[in-house]
């Protein structure tokens, strides 16, 4: 019998709960802002499309901030309140948030698209000196402010719905000078596409077209509620808090509330899973099938660890089953090539192009499968921050996606649950042990290791301590304490401690994961810990941090250890970004040696490299000297700009690493570089760091013993 080839397309949609749980405060507007944006077109979009069924992973978290937007005690934000006060009587302080942060959009795709945005932004600049913001403020007047209020709040309506609604379309075309009425309009905009979220979703399971799933409540990593140790599994040398945090209940409460809240809101129980940012363990599986849990899925590279062998498509694209001693359940793994695809790299691309390589992709999967047996081929990625970077929020993409897959025989789209009930893994297969890891480089360091990090695990620990010690947790008096401390141990506010991510906002992350955990223990009537009103983000880093002590990095394109440039130097270019990172391609250079070679290390924007043809990576340094990467027709090189043609030691894949030999380039012990960087591609520069003359720094061991600690 010849199959198609199935595939299961698994959307996530999860915010971190941002509400105050003692005041009632939301500073953030993200689920409003993704509610008028993403939550809704997502799923209305495929009833044009019926044959293209898929599967919403809605996180019990966002349910409840969309509740709460609808009832009178927490319908505002902090964004929204001040976006209802009239622009004339915004005070100072008012007119400096308003003008600092109300151009959180993509710099591309929602404000250069539209004038009036666009203007705005250039007579307030790029980038602000604290020191300037009172001069800038006042190149401001009343009608710059509420155009301002507008178009924050316009942008961020889905393109495709706002041209559906004939009051939008009309102030999308008017542009400026906006009134008071017209702000109102988009507003209640806002408000009725918050309100259609949950509908939507539950016309959609009811016509069969998508399969809801779930995540613990308050989205935290499983594998590390259950056990700290778990993260040493995939890095045996990665610091841990100096506590013990080993709660397997935590994740049994947070997964068993999610399973009811998820119910109460769409009226059945939900079949599948997805563990947030894919983490999974052992104990993440026991904790799945004590609660029923009929199937999980996770990315691709915990199988491969799992059972310790290379990629093979006939591995990779079928669900694989899990037997234990407590039951057994079915688990899929995501394709990481083509959920990055449209997660990162297809922004960029014209539509018929990106559709054309995806289709062709999937027919290469079918061919190397096999028409002679079911494969499902499962594509799972945020369904919410990627469509900011294509334009018109991806509505072509995905339209021209969709029709192309309903129209071609060779494909199928299910929901997962779909094709498990046709076709279950084999009954007499089971996966060894699960591999302890994540979506990202299978590992958990993005949310432990760091001393920012495990700094929050400590207080975390010391909270629920605490809790512990002051009474049962079935007391009903104390359940708000312990919801408190359910949402502080959600993965969003680990992600933004440390130095892997970025965000302008990531002080505010800090001070409301500070918030939460200082709240179970005012709802619990307890005295909250003075350390708690302190930061735990270091202040903002200098621009170049020297190294510290030698390091001895593999040259594969990726940090393969923890350590492996801990001790390195680090200059920092985004300082020197746009509005948004994906238009600067160069996020920042670390430098280092060892006794035989000089390292660098360049972090890259690959989804802004991808865009480019035939670039060029121009390090160069005192005496003249110069090391140059290029890429033509997809290869990477780097040679020194010498009579010398040897290649260097060179990779790239998540980083761009290199290796120079000191003997080739004449140093003296203890002399100083001046480095500059330069991306050119198409005989442009297109960046340059710094912008003008060079940074200066240690070339060698002499300098480490002058060098301070970067506490």
């Amino acid at each position: 019998m010849s199959h198609p080839l199935h595939i299961a397309f698994i959307w996530h949609m999860h915010q971190p709960y941002y509400r105050d749980l003692v005041t009632g405060e939301c500073s953030m507007p993200w689920v409003r802002l993704h509610a008028a944006k993403d939550y809704v077109d997502m799923v209305k979009r495929l009833e044009v499309f019926p044959g293209i069924h898929q599967t919403f992973n809605v996180v019990p978290s966002l349910l409840d901030q969309l509740q709460e937007y609808l009832s009178p005690a927490n319908q505002t934000d902090a964004f929204l309140a001040l976006s209802e006060k009239p622009a004339a009587q915004l005070t100072p302080m008012e007119q400096q948030f308003t003008l600092q942060w109300f151009f959180m959009a993509n710099l591309e795709q929602m404000i250069k698209p539209y004038a009036r945005y666009h203007d705005l932004l250039a007579k307030r600049g790029l980038h602000v000196p604290q020191e300037q913001w009172p001069a800038v403020c006042a190149r401001f007047r009343p009608q710059d402010y509420l155009d301002l209020q507008v178009w924050f709040n316009l942008a961020w309506i889905d393109p495709w719905l706002r041209r559906q609604d004939a009051v939008l379309k009309a102030l999308e075309a008017k542009g400026t000078n906006f009134t008071e009425e017209d702000k109102r309009a988009v507003l209640a905009a806002h408000r009725s596409l918050i309100g259609q979220v949950l509908g939507a979703y539950r016309q959609a399971a009811e016509r069969g077209q998508v399969e809801l799933t779930t995540s613990p409540y308050y989205h935290p990593i499983v594998p590390l509620l259950c056990d700290l140790r778990s993260a040493q599994a995939a890095l045996p040398g990665l610091s841990l808090p100096p506590v013990t945090f080993q709660h397997p209940e935590d994740a049994r409460w947070q997964l068993q509330h999610a399973l009811e809240r998820h119910e109460q809101a769409f009226g059945r129980p939900a079949r599948g899973l997805w563990p947030p940012e894919g983490s999974v363990s052992e104990d993440t599986v026991a904790v799945a099938l004590e609660a029923k849990v009929r199937w999980l899925a996770t990315d691709e590279a915990i199988l491969w660890q799992t059972l310790q062998r290379p990629r093979t498509p006939d591995l990779l694209y079928r669900p694989h089953r899990i037997r234990r001693q407590g039951g057994e359940l079915a688990i899929v793994f995501r394709d990481r090539e083509l959920s990055d695809r449209i997660g990162f790299v297809y922004s960029r691309w014209k539509p018929a192009a990106a559709v054309q390589d995806f289709l062709s992709r999937l027919a290469d999967i079918q061919q190397q499968v096999g028409p002679d047996r079911p494969a499902l081929v499962s594509i799972i990625l945020d369904g919410e921050n990627a469509w900011e970077c294509y334009p018109d929020d991806g509505h072509e993409f995905l339209t021209q996606l969709y029709a192309a897959l309903a129209a071609d025989a060779r494909f199928r789209c299910v929901t997962v649950g779909e094709f498990l009930d046709a076709f279950p893994p084999e009954p007499s297969e089971s996966l060894p042990a699960l591999f302890s890891g994540s979506w990202i480089d299978a590992n958990f360091a993005t949310w432990i290791g760091h001393p920012e990090k495990n700094t929050a695990w400590t207080l975390l620990a010391r909270a629920r301590d605490a809790l512990v010690a002051a009474g049962s947790r079935d007391d009903p008096a104390r359940a708000n304490a312990w919801n408190s401390l359910g949402v502080a141990e959600g993965s969003d506010w680990m992600w933004w401690y440390g130095d892997t991510h970025f965000s302008a906002q990531a002080e505010e992350f800090d001070r409301l994961f500070r918030t939460h955990v200082a709240n179970s223990y005012r709802l619990a009537g307890l005295p909250v810990p003075e350390e708690l009103g302190r930061p735990i983000r270091r202040p903002a880093a200098a621009l170049l941090f020297e190294p510290t002590s030698a390091i001895h990095p593999t040259i594969d394109g990726r940090e393969t250890s923890y350590y492996e440039w801990l001790y390195a130097g680090r200059f920092d270019f985004r300082q020197y970004a746009a509005i948004h990172r994906s238009s600067q391609c160069l996020c920042s250079l670390g430098y280092g040696w060892d006794e035989r070679q000089l390292y660098f290390r360049v972090d890259l924007d690959l989804e802004a490299l991808a865009s480019l043809k035939d670039w060029t990576i121009e390090i160069s340094w005192s005496h003249a000297g110069r090391l140059v990467v290029r890429q033509m027709a997809g290869a990477v090189q780097a040679r020194l700009a010498t009579a010398e043609t040897a290649a260097l030691p060179c990779a790239l894949d998540r980083v761009l690493e290199l290796a120079v030999p000191k003997d080739r380039l004449a140093l003296q012990e203890g002399e100083r570089l001046e480095l500059a960087v330069t991306l050119t591609a198409g005989g442009e520069t297109l960046e340059r760091y710094p912008s003008q003359g060079t940074l200066q720094v240690a070339a060698s061991s002499a300098q480490l013993e002058t060098q301070a600690w970067p506490l």
